[in-house]
């Protein structure tokens, strides 16, 4: 571990005088401190109980580059864009942004979408508010994506307004040995809304990591739409953390979908801090082969009259596995609380395997709270009623399949995002002839 550490710790000391915003003190001692809690803690291991049943071993293996430069190849954006997306949009290549590929809204005293380097250099005082309370550094994932925190996206929706296209922030690894870090910031103001998608995309056979942090604060009222797509290829790792912090009768839906990666890691926490807030957690997966996604939710209940919604399906085949670790915690005094969360499984091989292990802590005594695991396989009676209806039984396994994770795709509200998502899935679930 320490030929590791030192590793990224030598990266940081070569790469910090060419990050943006360099010389400005409240961000380079961000940076400092982040490459000072990675150089005590490394990366999480077996022995840690959020992490015992995800090995790093892959993503240690490799001494990733992370000083390196704006990267010089250019990328052929026409078979990466969705068909009909009329959207804005952010492209950012192996963690550095590129304006050429990119469609901003036009400037205004409204509100801000930037990338996080132009905004550094062009109003710092703007930016120090929203990443003064960045996330938590509580795995080394999260203190290096600080160290190195350069580029990414910043996004600032005035009070009262709704933007009026989706947001869509597009992630490339092109790169091979490179470990992009991009930091995001997004804060929706109160009473706005406001729609926006991730996407991570692999392009070629490159062996990389993107580790990604992203801080969400909703305003009183505010409504947000989020849409965290992951399609890298077999030789991706990704590391995501996102953190939403919510106030009074805000609404947050998240929608996390999984279809590629090697080795692919969600952190999400979401903060119920006053009165009203509601969140509305989507997560779908499908993996085979020897893929590996792990899945962290935390839902926290800090208020009164707050409900939150969460349920996680799963297709897991070959050799796949998954890991669901959810967590509610409703605090005391977080009376009237209502909270669901289910996470629910198919297993298509009997070597896939899947990890689940939903959670309730509480500590107040007017709550009405249920969590739940299911783990399968496709249901002999729903199969036998499909085959007396005169369908064989390798398309009625691919219909039975679809249509476990369609009620998923249902709550995907953007129909260019559902219709390629529904492609993707109808490729590999259902078989033709």
């Amino acid at each position: 571990m320490n030929e590791i550490i030192n590793h990224y710790v030598d990266q940081h000391t070569a790469a910090v005088a060419n990050l943006a915003g360099n010389g400005i003190d409240w961000l380079c001692q961000q940076r400092q401190h982040g490459i000072d809690v990675f150089s005590e803690t490394g990366f999480p291991g077996l022995r840690e109980e959020d992490w015992r049943y995800t090995s790093l071993k892959p993503v240690t293996a490799r001494l990733f580059q992370v000083n390196v430069d704006t990267p010089k190849s250019e990328i052929d954006m026409d078979g990466l864009l969705l068909d009909g997306l009329d959207s804005y949009r952010l492209v950012f290549i192996d963690g550095s942004f590129y304006p050429q590929h990119s469609v901003l809204p036009e400037e205004n005293n409204a509100s801000m979408v930037e990338a996080l380097s132009g905004a550094i250099s062009k109003h710092p005082q703007n930016v120090q508010q929203s990443m003064s309370d960045g996330v938590a550094m509580e795995h080394g994932f999260a203190a290096l994506n600080i160290a190195f925190s350069s580029d990414g996206y910043v996004v600032q929706v005035s009070d009262n307004t709704r933007l009026d296209k989706p947001l869509e922030m597009i992630f490339i690894s092109a790169g091979d040995n490179i470990a992009a870090q991009p930091r995001n910031t997004l804060k929706v103001g109160m009473h706005a809304q406001a729609v926006v998608i991730e996407r991570y995309i692999t392009v070629g056979e490159v062996s990389t990591l993107c580790n990604s942090t992203s801080k969400i604060s909703l305003d009183e009222g505010a409504r947000l739409d989020y849409y965290l797509i992951q399609t890298q290829k077999s030789s991706g790792y990704q590391v995501s953390t996102v953190e939403v912090e919510q106030d009074k009768d805000s609404w947050f839906g998240s929608r996390t979908i999984t279809l590629g990666g090697a080795l692919v890691r969600n952190n999400l926490t979401v903060s119920l801090n006053k009165t009203g807030a509601h969140c509305d957690m989507i997560g779908l997966y499908n993996i085979s082969g020897k893929q590996h996604v792990d899945n962290h939710t935390n839902v926290v209940h800090n208020a009164p009259h707050c409900t939150s919604r969460e349920l996680y399906k799963g297709v897991l085949d070959q050799r796949a596995r998954a890991v669901f670790h959810g967590r509610i915690k409703v605090a005391q005094g977080a009376q009237k609380t209502d909270a669901t969360q289910a996470n629910n499984n198919l297993l298509l091989s009997s070597n896939a395997e899947i990890d689940t292990k939903p959670q309730l802590e509480i500590y107040a005594d007017d709550v009405k709270c249920a969590h739940g695991a299911t783990v399968g396989q496709i249901d002999e009676t729903a199969l036998f009623y499909l085959r007396s209806r005169g369908i064989d039984e390798k398309n009625a396994r691919s219909l039975l399949t679809f249509a476990f994770v369609n009620d998923v795709l249902d709550e995907v509200q953007i129909a260019p995002l559902r219709a390629a998502l529904e492609k993707v899935l109808a490729d590999r679930l259902i078989e033709n002839d």
